[in-house]
């Protein structure tokens, strides 16, 4: 059983994918641009790490928009997506 939590980071970090998309960058731009290593710009793409609250933050920024839009975004996707539990 996934938990909200779980299923909220993993739409967070398909809402900043869709940002990287939408401004034609890479994950190695948007880990240079906040200053973090590739590889763990890498494991935060792949769910491998949570992003930490600071670095969120920072990536939030460095895409130009605020730290809500992008969690109100994330939301409105697992909202979005019943779980088998509640569909």
């Amino acid at each position: 059983m996934t938990t909200y939590g779980d299923r909220f980071e993993a739409a967070m970090v398909t809402q900043i994918k869709v940002e990287l998309v939408e401004r034609g960058w890479e994950q190695k731009d948007l880990a240079d641009k906040v200053g973090i290593n590739r590889v763990t710009m890498s494991h935060y793409m792949t769910g491998k790490r949570s992003i930490p609250m600071p670095t969120f933050l920072k990536i939030a920024e460095a895409l130009e928009v605020t730290p809500g839009s992008l969690m109100d975004q994330a939301d409105a996707r697992v909202q979005a997506r019943p779980t088998s539990e509640t569909a």
